[in-house]
Protein backbone atom coordinates (compact mmCIF):
# COMPACT_ATOMS: atom_id res chain seq x y z
CA UNK A 1 0.00 0.00 0.00
CA UNK A 2 1.01 3.63 -0.60
CA UNK A 3 2.77 6.01 1.94
CA UNK A 4 3.86 9.33 1.95
CA UNK A 5 8.12 9.17 1.85
CA UNK A 6 9.57 12.43 0.07
CA UNK A 7 11.53 11.14 -3.24
CA UNK A 8 15.46 11.82 -3.04
CA UNK A 9 18.16 10.04 -4.44
CA UNK A 10 21.12 8.34 -2.80
CA UNK A 11 24.21 7.19 -4.78
CA UNK A 12 22.45 5.05 -7.41
CA UNK A 13 19.39 4.78 -5.74
CA UNK A 14 16.05 6.81 -6.33
CA UNK A 15 13.11 6.40 -4.08
CA UNK A 16 9.42 6.55 -5.48
CA UNK A 17 7.81 9.86 -4.20
CA UNK A 18 4.71 7.56 -3.62
CA UNK A 19 5.94 4.93 -1.59
CA UNK A 20 9.08 5.92 -0.55
CA UNK A 21 10.70 2.16 -1.58
CA UNK A 22 14.02 2.48 -2.88
CA UNK A 23 14.57 1.14 -6.52
CA UNK A 24 17.97 -0.24 -7.92
CA UNK A 25 18.98 0.17 -11.28
CA UNK A 26 19.00 -2.39 -12.55
CA UNK A 27 19.91 -3.53 -15.97
CA UNK A 28 17.41 -4.27 -18.56
CA UNK A 29 15.21 -7.17 -18.18
CA UNK A 30 16.61 -8.04 -14.49
CA UNK A 31 14.49 -7.77 -11.51
CA UNK A 32 15.87 -7.04 -7.91
CA UNK A 33 16.44 -9.91 -5.71
CA UNK A 34 13.29 -10.10 -3.83
CA UNK A 35 11.65 -10.39 -7.01
CA UNK A 36 13.29 -13.76 -8.21
CA UNK A 37 11.16 -17.38 -7.42
CA UNK A 38 12.07 -19.05 -4.32
CA UNK A 39 14.84 -21.80 -4.89
CA UNK A 40 13.91 -25.46 -3.65
CA UNK A 41 15.02 -25.20 -0.21
CA UNK A 42 12.36 -21.95 0.66
CA UNK A 43 9.28 -24.19 -0.41
CA UNK A 44 8.61 -26.00 2.96
CA UNK A 45 8.62 -22.38 4.22
CA UNK A 46 5.92 -21.41 1.39
CA UNK A 47 3.87 -24.43 2.75
CA UNK A 48 4.02 -23.75 6.08
CA UNK A 49 2.92 -20.10 5.40
CA UNK A 50 0.17 -21.23 3.57
CA UNK A 51 -1.00 -23.50 5.77
CA UNK A 52 -0.96 -21.12 8.61
CA UNK A 53 -2.90 -18.90 6.10
CA UNK A 54 -5.59 -21.35 6.14
CA UNK A 55 -5.93 -21.53 9.57
CA UNK A 56 -8.96 -18.80 10.04
CA UNK A 57 -10.73 -20.18 7.34
CA UNK A 58 -10.44 -24.08 8.52
CA UNK A 59 -11.67 -22.42 11.84
CA UNK A 60 -14.96 -21.09 10.44
CA UNK A 61 -15.95 -23.92 8.51
CA UNK A 62 -15.23 -25.99 11.67
CA UNK A 63 -17.69 -23.58 13.19
CA UNK A 64 -20.31 -23.55 10.83
CA UNK A 65 -20.06 -27.67 10.67
CA UNK A 66 -20.49 -27.92 14.86
CA UNK A 67 -23.39 -25.19 14.13
CA UNK A 68 -24.73 -27.36 11.91
CA UNK A 69 -25.10 -30.16 13.94
CA UNK A 70 -25.72 -28.71 17.11
CA UNK A 71 -28.95 -26.79 15.77
CA UNK A 72 -30.35 -29.48 13.28
CA UNK A 73 -29.57 -32.50 14.92
CA UNK A 74 -29.71 -31.37 18.80
CA UNK A 75 -32.01 -28.46 18.64
CA UNK A 76 -34.40 -29.29 15.38
CA UNK A 77 -34.50 -33.44 15.89
CA UNK A 78 -34.20 -32.90 19.30
CA UNK A 79 -35.37 -30.05 21.12
CA UNK A 80 -38.20 -29.39 19.15
CA UNK A 81 -39.49 -32.95 18.78
CA UNK A 82 -42.63 -31.96 20.64
CA UNK A 83 -43.71 -29.54 17.83
CA UNK A 84 -43.51 -30.18 14.26
CA UNK A 85 -44.65 -27.09 12.64
CA UNK A 86 -41.67 -25.59 14.50
CA UNK A 87 -39.50 -28.32 13.30
CA UNK A 88 -40.27 -28.05 9.69
CA UNK A 89 -40.61 -24.48 9.84
CA UNK A 90 -36.88 -23.75 11.36
CA UNK A 91 -35.11 -26.86 9.23
CA UNK A 92 -36.06 -25.39 5.59
CA UNK A 93 -35.76 -21.49 6.72
CA UNK A 94 -32.46 -22.69 8.56
CA UNK A 95 -30.93 -24.70 5.54
CA UNK A 96 -32.03 -21.56 3.13
CA UNK A 97 -29.76 -19.39 5.36
CA UNK A 98 -27.11 -21.59 6.00
CA UNK A 99 -26.78 -22.54 1.94
CA UNK A 100 -26.49 -18.96 1.60
CA UNK A 101 -23.99 -18.21 3.92
CA UNK A 102 -21.73 -21.16 2.86
CA UNK A 103 -22.21 -20.00 -0.43
CA UNK A 104 -21.09 -16.56 -0.32
CA UNK A 105 -18.42 -17.36 1.91
CA UNK A 106 -16.84 -19.74 -0.70
CA UNK A 107 -17.43 -17.25 -3.71
CA UNK A 108 -15.34 -14.85 -1.56
CA UNK A 109 -12.33 -17.33 -0.52
CA UNK A 110 -11.94 -18.72 -4.48
CA UNK A 111 -13.19 -15.11 -6.38
CA UNK A 112 -9.54 -13.61 -7.39
CA UNK A 113 -10.52 -10.24 -6.61
CA UNK A 114 -8.88 -8.47 -9.41
CA UNK A 115 -5.15 -7.89 -10.58
CA UNK A 116 -3.92 -5.20 -12.88
CA UNK A 117 -3.68 -6.27 -16.99
CA UNK A 118 -0.76 -6.57 -18.45
CA UNK A 119 -1.03 -4.09 -20.30
CA UNK A 120 -0.68 -1.81 -17.44
CA UNK A 121 2.93 -3.03 -16.96
CA UNK A 122 6.37 -1.06 -17.85
CA UNK A 123 8.47 -2.74 -20.21
CA UNK A 124 12.42 -3.46 -19.55
CA UNK A 125 13.02 -0.23 -21.04
CA UNK A 126 10.87 2.11 -19.57
CA UNK A 127 12.21 0.31 -15.61
CA UNK A 128 15.40 1.04 -16.94
CA UNK A 129 14.71 4.89 -17.69
CA UNK A 130 12.61 5.46 -14.65
CA UNK A 131 15.80 4.27 -12.61
CA UNK A 132 17.87 6.40 -14.36
CA UNK A 133 16.41 9.46 -13.22
CA UNK A 134 18.07 11.99 -11.25
CA UNK A 135 15.49 14.06 -9.45
CA UNK A 136 12.22 13.40 -7.78
CA UNK A 137 10.66 15.88 -11.00
CA UNK A 138 12.53 14.31 -13.60
CA UNK A 139 11.09 10.84 -12.49
CA UNK A 140 7.25 12.20 -12.21
CA UNK A 141 7.53 13.31 -15.49
CA UNK A 142 9.17 10.56 -17.44
CA UNK A 143 6.44 8.42 -15.42
CA UNK A 144 4.01 10.72 -16.23
CA UNK A 145 5.05 10.75 -20.31
CA UNK A 146 5.30 6.90 -20.06
CA UNK A 147 1.92 6.51 -18.53
CA UNK A 148 -0.07 8.59 -21.52
CA UNK A 149 2.48 6.47 -23.74
CA UNK A 150 1.36 3.44 -22.51
CA UNK A 151 -2.21 5.04 -22.87
CA UNK A 152 -3.17 4.16 -19.09
CA UNK A 153 -5.85 6.98 -17.80
CA UNK A 154 -5.75 7.69 -14.23
CA UNK A 155 -7.15 10.30 -12.28
CA UNK A 156 -5.69 9.37 -9.17
CA UNK A 157 -2.30 10.55 -8.09
CA UNK A 158 0.32 10.16 -5.56
CA UNK A 159 0.00 12.59 -1.99
CA UNK A 160 3.54 14.48 -4.10
CA UNK A 161 1.13 14.52 -7.70
CA UNK A 162 3.42 11.75 -9.23
CA UNK A 163 1.27 9.05 -10.98
CA UNK A 164 1.19 6.28 -8.82
CA UNK A 165 3.61 3.25 -9.55
CA UNK A 166 4.07 0.20 -7.81
CA UNK A 167 7.62 -0.86 -7.79
CA UNK A 168 7.25 -4.81 -6.76
CA UNK A 169 5.03 -5.40 -9.39
CA UNK A 170 6.47 -2.61 -11.81
CA UNK A 171 3.18 -1.55 -13.28
CA UNK A 172 1.09 1.94 -13.25
CA UNK A 173 -1.72 1.52 -10.85
CA UNK A 174 -4.95 1.95 -11.66
CA UNK A 175 -7.33 4.03 -9.55
CA UNK A 176 -8.32 2.65 -6.54
CA UNK A 177 -6.24 -0.24 -6.79
CA UNK A 178 -3.11 -0.49 -3.78
CA UNK A 179 -0.46 -3.09 -3.53
CA UNK A 180 -1.40 -6.26 -1.22
CA UNK A 181 1.67 -7.63 0.64
CA UNK A 182 -0.02 -10.50 1.66
CA UNK A 183 -1.02 -11.70 -2.15
CA UNK A 184 2.43 -10.16 -3.26
CA UNK A 185 -0.02 -8.32 -6.15
CA UNK A 186 -1.55 -5.17 -6.95
CA UNK A 187 -5.29 -5.48 -6.48
CA UNK A 188 -7.58 -3.87 -8.33
CA UNK A 189 -10.24 -1.22 -5.85
CA UNK A 190 -8.25 -3.47 -3.03
CA UNK A 191 -10.59 -2.91 0.44
CA UNK A 192 -8.34 -4.53 2.49
CA UNK A 193 -6.75 -8.05 3.26
CA UNK A 194 -9.31 -10.54 5.42
CA UNK A 195 -7.57 -13.95 7.02
CA UNK A 196 -11.31 -15.27 7.72
CA UNK A 197 -11.36 -15.42 3.80
CA UNK A 198 -7.34 -15.94 2.95
CA UNK A 199 -8.01 -13.20 0.18
CA UNK A 200 -7.93 -10.01 -0.64
CA UNK A 201 -11.49 -7.95 -0.59
CA UNK A 202 -11.90 -5.80 -3.68
CA UNK A 203 -13.48 -5.14 -7.21
CA UNK A 204 -13.83 -8.66 -8.10
CA UNK A 205 -14.99 -10.34 -4.69
CA UNK A 206 -16.15 -7.37 -2.85
CA UNK A 207 -19.82 -8.54 -3.51
CA UNK A 208 -19.47 -11.81 -2.28
CA UNK A 209 -17.29 -10.69 1.11
CA UNK A 210 -20.62 -7.74 1.99
CA UNK A 211 -23.21 -11.33 0.99
CA UNK A 212 -20.77 -13.37 3.03
CA UNK A 213 -21.10 -10.65 6.33
CA UNK A 214 -24.84 -10.48 5.84
CA UNK A 215 -25.63 -13.76 5.58
CA UNK A 216 -23.41 -14.81 8.49
CA UNK A 217 -25.24 -11.46 10.04
CA UNK A 218 -28.38 -13.84 9.32
CA UNK A 219 -27.65 -17.37 10.66
CA UNK A 220 -26.45 -16.04 13.73
CA UNK A 221 -29.32 -14.46 14.48
CA UNK A 222 -31.67 -16.50 13.34
CA UNK A 223 -29.84 -19.15 15.45
CA UNK A 224 -30.15 -16.99 18.68
CA UNK A 225 -33.70 -16.27 18.14
CA UNK A 226 -34.93 -19.58 17.63
CA UNK A 227 -32.96 -21.71 19.89
CA UNK A 228 -33.69 -19.01 23.09
CA UNK A 229 -37.02 -20.24 24.36
CA UNK A 230 -35.20 -23.45 24.35
CA UNK A 231 -32.14 -22.33 25.77
CA UNK A 232 -33.89 -21.30 28.66
CA UNK A 233 -35.13 -24.32 29.35
CA UNK A 234 -31.99 -25.61 29.93
CA UNK A 235 -32.23 -23.70 33.44
CA UNK A 236 -35.77 -24.82 34.83
CA UNK A 237 -34.20 -28.60 33.81
CA UNK A 238 -37.33 -28.92 31.60
CA UNK A 239 -34.82 -29.83 28.84
CA UNK A 240 -34.47 -33.70 28.39
CA UNK A 241 -32.88 -34.30 25.18
CA UNK A 242 -29.62 -35.67 27.07
CA UNK A 243 -26.14 -34.90 26.08
CA UNK A 244 -27.28 -32.50 23.26
CA UNK A 245 -28.83 -30.19 25.49
CA UNK A 246 -25.17 -28.66 25.56
CA UNK A 247 -24.73 -28.10 22.37
CA UNK A 248 -28.04 -25.86 22.35
CA UNK A 249 -26.79 -24.11 25.16
CA UNK A 250 -23.47 -23.43 23.79
CA UNK A 251 -24.60 -22.92 19.95
CA UNK A 252 -26.93 -20.43 21.23
CA UNK A 253 -24.32 -18.58 23.38
CA UNK A 254 -21.89 -18.53 20.53
CA UNK A 255 -24.14 -17.44 18.14
CA UNK A 256 -25.02 -14.93 20.35
CA UNK A 257 -21.13 -13.22 20.45
CA UNK A 258 -20.34 -13.69 16.34
CA UNK A 259 -24.08 -12.02 15.93
CA UNK A 260 -22.41 -8.89 17.70
CA UNK A 261 -18.88 -9.18 16.19
CA UNK A 262 -20.45 -9.50 12.74
CA UNK A 263 -22.78 -6.72 13.26
CA UNK A 264 -20.28 -3.67 13.54
CA UNK A 265 -18.63 -4.87 10.74
CA UNK A 266 -21.17 -5.32 8.29
CA UNK A 267 -23.07 -2.02 8.88
CA UNK A 268 -19.39 -0.63 8.76
CA UNK A 269 -19.26 -2.06 5.21
CA UNK A 270 -22.72 -1.11 4.08
CA UNK A 271 -22.04 2.51 4.76
CA UNK A 272 -18.82 2.20 2.76
CA UNK A 273 -20.95 0.66 -0.08
CA UNK A 274 -22.98 3.69 -0.06
CA UNK A 275 -20.72 5.99 -0.14
CA UNK A 276 -18.48 4.67 -2.62
CA UNK A 277 -15.50 4.02 -0.33
CA UNK A 278 -12.64 0.99 -0.13
CA UNK A 279 -11.70 0.71 4.00
CA UNK A 280 -8.36 2.05 2.52
CA UNK A 281 -10.14 5.70 1.22
CA UNK A 282 -12.40 5.81 4.18
CA UNK A 283 -9.04 6.37 6.25
CA UNK A 284 -7.47 8.48 3.54
CA UNK A 285 -9.35 10.17 0.65
CA UNK A 286 -7.88 9.52 -2.87
CA UNK A 287 -5.50 12.40 -4.34
CA UNK A 288 -7.00 13.35 -7.63
CA UNK A 289 -5.13 15.13 -10.50
CA UNK A 290 -5.81 18.71 -9.37
CA UNK A 291 -3.88 17.70 -6.20
CA UNK A 292 -7.06 17.91 -4.32
CA UNK A 293 -7.51 14.78 -1.62
CA UNK A 294 -11.72 14.22 -1.86
CA UNK A 295 -13.09 10.80 0.13
CA UNK A 296 -16.37 11.31 -1.83
CA UNK A 297 -14.67 11.85 -4.62
CA UNK A 298 -16.23 8.28 -6.48
CA UNK A 299 -19.05 8.81 -4.85
CA UNK A 300 -22.14 8.96 -7.38
CA UNK A 301 -25.19 8.96 -5.25
CA UNK A 302 -26.37 6.44 -2.59
CA UNK A 303 -28.08 3.90 -5.24
CA UNK A 304 -25.78 4.24 -7.46
CA UNK A 305 -23.05 3.60 -5.38
CA UNK A 306 -24.89 0.25 -4.72
CA UNK A 307 -25.37 -0.47 -8.00
CA UNK A 308 -21.70 -0.34 -8.81
CA UNK A 309 -21.15 -3.27 -6.60
CA UNK A 310 -24.58 -5.28 -7.01
CA UNK A 311 -25.37 -4.96 -10.36
CA UNK A 312 -28.28 -3.36 -11.83
CA UNK A 313 -31.13 -6.44 -11.29
CA UNK A 314 -32.45 -6.43 -8.04
CA UNK A 315 -33.29 -9.86 -8.55
CA UNK A 316 -29.63 -10.99 -8.54
CA UNK A 317 -28.60 -8.53 -5.49
CA UNK A 318 -28.96 -11.42 -2.99
CA UNK A 319 -27.46 -14.03 -5.34
CA UNK A 320 -23.59 -14.54 -4.76
CA UNK A 321 -23.05 -14.31 -8.27
CA UNK A 322 -21.02 -11.66 -10.70
CA UNK A 323 -23.38 -8.45 -11.42
CA UNK A 324 -20.96 -5.92 -10.58
CA UNK A 325 -20.25 -3.17 -12.43
CA UNK A 326 -17.05 -1.86 -14.79
CA UNK A 327 -13.67 -3.48 -15.42
CA UNK A 328 -12.04 -2.20 -12.31
CA UNK A 329 -9.62 -0.28 -13.93
CA UNK A 330 -11.81 2.73 -14.75
CA UNK A 331 -14.01 4.32 -12.10
CA UNK A 332 -17.03 7.73 -12.63
CA UNK A 333 -16.41 10.37 -10.46
CA UNK A 334 -18.22 13.10 -8.93
CA UNK A 335 -15.43 15.44 -9.69
CA UNK A 336 -16.20 15.67 -13.42
CA UNK A 337 -18.43 18.65 -14.98
CA UNK A 338 -19.87 15.85 -17.30
CA UNK A 339 -19.62 11.99 -16.40
CA UNK A 340 -21.72 8.98 -17.01
CA UNK A 341 -22.48 6.53 -14.48
CA UNK A 342 -20.40 3.70 -15.37
CA UNK A 343 -18.20 5.21 -17.97
CA UNK A 344 -16.75 1.57 -18.15
CA UNK A 345 -19.88 0.23 -19.73
CA UNK A 346 -21.49 1.20 -23.03
CA UNK A 347 -25.19 1.73 -22.26
CA UNK A 348 -25.31 3.67 -19.23
CA UNK A 349 -27.38 6.45 -17.87
CA UNK A 350 -26.04 10.14 -18.13
CA UNK A 351 -25.89 11.17 -14.13
CA UNK A 352 -25.74 14.58 -15.37
CA UNK A 353 -26.80 16.39 -18.52
CA UNK A 354 -23.98 16.88 -21.47
CA UNK A 355 -24.34 20.75 -21.70
CA UNK A 356 -21.56 22.97 -21.13
CA UNK A 357 -21.45 25.05 -17.77
CA UNK A 358 -22.35 28.63 -18.09
CA UNK A 359 -21.39 31.33 -16.10
CA UNK A 360 -23.58 34.50 -15.75
CA UNK A 361 -21.37 37.32 -14.69
CA UNK A 362 -22.55 40.14 -11.87
CA UNK A 363 -26.48 39.11 -12.73
CA UNK A 364 -28.55 41.69 -10.73
CA UNK A 365 -32.10 39.99 -9.50
CA UNK A 366 -35.15 42.38 -9.56
CA UNK A 367 -38.14 42.76 -6.91
CA UNK A 368 -39.73 41.62 -10.07
CA UNK A 369 -38.10 38.11 -10.38
CA UNK A 370 -36.04 39.55 -13.57
CA UNK A 371 -32.43 39.04 -13.99
CA UNK A 372 -30.09 41.68 -15.81
CA UNK A 373 -28.03 39.91 -18.02
CA UNK A 374 -26.24 42.88 -19.70
CA UNK A 375 -22.77 40.96 -18.86
CA UNK A 376 -21.39 38.52 -21.11
CA UNK A 377 -22.36 34.90 -20.64
CA UNK A 378 -19.62 32.44 -20.49
CA UNK A 379 -19.12 28.90 -21.91
CA UNK A 380 -16.21 26.22 -21.68
CA UNK A 381 -17.07 26.77 -26.06
CA UNK A 382 -18.42 30.30 -26.85
CA UNK A 383 -18.67 33.52 -25.47
CA UNK A 384 -22.09 34.87 -26.31
CA UNK A 385 -22.80 39.13 -25.52
CA UNK A 386 -26.15 39.54 -24.64
CA UNK A 387 -28.01 42.42 -23.33
CA UNK A 388 -31.46 42.72 -22.07
CA UNK A 389 -33.83 40.84 -19.04
CA UNK A 390 -33.92 36.95 -18.43
CA UNK A 391 -37.11 36.15 -17.31
CA UNK A 392 -36.83 33.91 -13.90
CA UNK A 393 -39.33 31.69 -12.37
CA UNK A 394 -38.72 29.53 -9.02
CA UNK A 395 -39.76 25.63 -9.08
CA UNK A 396 -38.56 23.01 -11.16
CA UNK A 397 -39.38 23.27 -15.07
CA UNK A 398 -41.60 20.84 -16.57
CA UNK A 399 -40.54 18.00 -18.32
CA UNK A 400 -43.03 18.08 -21.37
CA UNK A 401 -41.05 21.52 -22.36
CA UNK A 402 -38.93 20.15 -25.27
CA UNK A 403 -37.47 23.77 -26.38
CA UNK A 404 -35.74 23.87 -22.87
CA UNK A 405 -32.45 21.94 -21.59
CA UNK A 406 -30.77 21.68 -18.14
CA UNK A 407 -27.70 23.22 -17.53
CA UNK A 408 -25.34 24.51 -14.44
CA UNK A 409 -25.15 28.36 -14.17
CA UNK A 410 -22.58 29.80 -11.99
CA UNK A 411 -23.89 33.45 -10.78
CA UNK A 412 -20.50 35.46 -9.93
CA UNK A 413 -21.73 38.24 -7.75
CA UNK A 414 -18.91 40.87 -7.49
CA UNK A 415 -16.27 37.80 -6.85
CA UNK A 416 -18.86 35.88 -4.94
CA UNK A 417 -19.90 32.57 -6.83
CA UNK A 418 -22.77 30.35 -6.30
CA UNK A 419 -23.55 27.55 -8.99
CA UNK A 420 -27.10 26.34 -9.79
CA UNK A 421 -29.00 23.86 -11.84
CA UNK A 422 -31.34 26.34 -14.51
CA UNK A 423 -33.23 25.40 -17.97
CA UNK A 424 -32.12 27.53 -20.52
CA UNK A 425 -34.16 28.11 -23.82
CA UNK A 426 -32.20 26.31 -26.48
CA UNK A 427 -33.22 29.27 -29.23
CA UNK A 428 -32.69 31.88 -26.71
CA UNK A 429 -30.10 32.23 -23.78
CA UNK A 430 -31.97 35.35 -22.41
CA UNK A 431 -34.72 32.67 -21.04
CA UNK A 432 -33.60 31.24 -17.86
CA UNK A 433 -35.69 28.97 -15.63
CA UNK A 434 -34.03 28.31 -12.43
CA UNK A 435 -35.26 24.35 -11.64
Amino acid sequence: MSGGGEGRVVGNLITNPEAGIEVLHTPAGLKPPEMKKPVLVQRPCMYLASFVKSLPVLFILGIAGWSYYAYVVALVLGAMQDNLSEQVVCCVMYHIIFIMFIWSYFMTILTPPGKVSTSWMLSAGAVSSLAAAQTEEEWKTRLAAIAAEMGCRVKQRSVQGAVRYCEKCECIKPDRSHHCSVCEACTLKMDHHCPWVNNCVGFGNYKFFMLFLCYALSYCTFIAASSARHFAKFWSDSLSIGVAKYHVVFVFLVSILFSISVSSLFWYHVYLVLNNRSTLEQFRGPVFDDQTSDKDGWSLGHLNNFKEVFGLNPLLWPIPIPTHIGDGTNFPHRRAKNFTNYHSIGNSELSRPETPSRTLVNPILSTGGAVSASQTIHSNTTSVQHSGKASVMSGPLSPASPDYTSTEVVLDMNGTTRTTTVAINKDDLSELVIQ
